[in-house]
């Protein structure tokens, strides 16, 4: 029984991992003069990705990018990463 559990915990863990890297890319070739501040989601499928963009964060003309990949039905946060972008 233990097995299956981790076997499905891989799985979750493997999902919301892609789903984070194809957020992470998807913000990353917008121009950066685009990407305005403030607090953002989406739904896919049991997750649901969320995004925070924060202008001249830590420097001015940086803007800090934070994302977050949630497993609704647990409200629990499976992967989450930071990274900055400049002029």
């Amino acid at each position: 029984m233990s097995s299956l559990h981790l076997i499905a915990r891989g799985k979750m863990n493997q999902r919301a991992t892609l789903l984070l890297m194809r957020k992470i890319e998807e913000l990353k070739i917008v121009p950066i003069e685009q990407l305005n501040a403030g607090e953002f989601e989406e739904n896919a499928g049991v997750y649901k990705i969320l995004w925070t963009i924060q202008d001249h964060t830590p420097y001015l003309g940086t803007k800090q990018l934070q994302c977050r990949v949630i497993y609704e039905p647990g409200a629990l946060t499976v992967v989450e990463s930071i990274f900055y972008r400049s002029e």
